[in-house]
């Protein structure tokens, strides 16, 4: 591949959250642990331990966040919208 990965853009993104939600069978493992990886920098192990207590939705102008364990320490760190989407749906299944 030429380039390496390429992310998702914000309306294949939806589009892709919009098919996940009609159809059960559609897996959003995988995308959301690129976006995660290549948009938030995170290792694509942080989505194995995921709960949804560790998922704190955006209010208002106020991104979403994402804690999680990084060794024995807590880390937090900030979702992009496109991120966010995906991990929302993935969380509501």
């Amino acid at each position: 591949m030429a380039g390496g990965p390429k992310l998702m853009t914000a309306q294949e993104t939806r589009a892709l959250v919009n098919a996940a939600l009609a159809d059960p069978e559609l897996d959003l493992a995988v995308p959301l642990k690129m976006s995660l990886a290549l948009r938030e920098g995170l290792r694509t192990t942080v989505l194995a331990a995921l709960t949804r207590g560790d998922y704190h939705p955006a209010v208002g102008d106020v991104p979403g966040t994402l804690t999680f364990r990084d060794g024995d320490q807590v880390r937090v760190a900030t979702l992009s919208p496109e991120s966010e989407l995906i991990l929302a749906a993935y969380l509501a299944r």
